[in-house]
């Protein structure tokens, strides 16, 4: 075998005699003095061109680059942070009401005379209190003005839900001599609700059944008659510790059916309708039809209905 010669050393020659005769002014001695000399010279600082104040600016045209963006400033997220934590308490506090309300005064207390005394001052700001009490035509009377007070001791609403925590905050009635229509502003307090801060749906049937029952002894001349039908619509729910208006029709002769018509001397029909002061809308619904009076055969009621005993109590009841 032949023996192997390595050839990386020859080509490296090889390459640096090429270079030496191609440039032979590189390797010379003049060339490598002048190197020596250009390493030994200091270098000349490049001190940069300054801009006189004076100058102004210049601005940015529509060919010039976009203006960085600015930077949001801290205040905008101090604003945002304020705002979510006074709503976040605002909701808490009224959830915390609505779910456990403070303990209503006991009625008769000092504590309720004075929020009855609040309600009844509240209660005179109301545009609808206003305009009917300035109305002539209009009579007026608080709720259970004339019951004795042998019948009061008794009596569910007078009695039992007296009080600012009940319906005897404020509840005060006003009656149209001509038309027969009646008007209730009534507060229903605390103590009044089912579903925690909505009133209860036999309270709502039981105050449509005595303002329906007001029209009809007040159309009998202050004779009473019992429920002989009652029907009631929940629109909308009725809250606690509000003001609510009570609206309450008799049915005209004109309105009733043919095979009605001549017995409104014992049979009043009433529509009614419970709705909030403010925006007027309607929360219940209700028609009633109520018996009695002076009966079907006229001149019975005085020994039909307690003997008659309860004509001038009822006459503002």
């Amino acid at each position: 075998m032949s023996p192997r010669i390595p050839t990386r050393p020859l080509l490296r020659l090889a390459q640096g005699q090429v270079c030496k005769q191609s440039h032979p002014s590189f390797f010379s001695t003049s060339s490598l003095q002048r190197r020596q000399e250009l390493r030994q010279e200091p270098a000349v600082p490049v001190v940069p061109e300054t801009i006189p104040a004076s100058v102004p600016k210049p601005e940015p045209t529509a060919s010039s680059p976009n203006p960085p963006p600015k930077k949001k400033k801290k205040s905008y997220g101090i604003i945002l942070a304020a705002s979510c934590l006074l709503i976040g308490t605002t909701i808490g506090s009224s959830a915390r009401l609505l779910i456990s309300p403070p303990t209503p005064p006991e009625p008769g207390s000092e504590e309720d005379e004075y929020t009855i005394s609040v309600l009844h001052e509240q209660a005179s700001k109301l545009p609808i209190v206003k305009q009917l009490s300035s109305d002539p035509s209009w009579e007026s009377w608080p709720a259970y003005k004339t019951i004795s007070p042998e019948h009061r001791a008794g009596h569910i609403t007078a009695n039992a839900l007296q009080g600012s925590r009940g319906v005897g905050g404020y509840q005060q009635i006003f009656h149209n001599k001509e038309t027969g229509e009646l008007i209730s502003v009534i507060h229903f307090g605390a103590s009044t609700v089912g579903w925690p801060g909505v009133v209860h749906g036999g309270l709502l049937a039981t105050i449509l059944d005595e303002s329906c029952g007001r029209a009809a002894f007040k159309q009998w001349g202050g004779l009473t008659g019992v429920t002989a039908n009652l029907t009631l619509q929940y629109k909308k729910a009725t809250l606690a510790n509000g003001f609510y208006v009570i609206k309450v029709k008799p049915r005209a002769e004109e309105d009733l059916p043919d095979g009605e018509r001549g017995k409104r001397h014992y049979k009043c029909y009433v529509d009614a309708t419970v709705e909030e002061p403010a925006s007027g809308k309607v929360t219940v619904q209700a028609e009633a039809l109520f018996v009695g009076g002076e009966g079907r055969k006229k001149g019975q009621a005085e020994k039909r209905f307690w003997g008659g005993k309860v004509r001038d109590e009822h006459l503002q009841f």
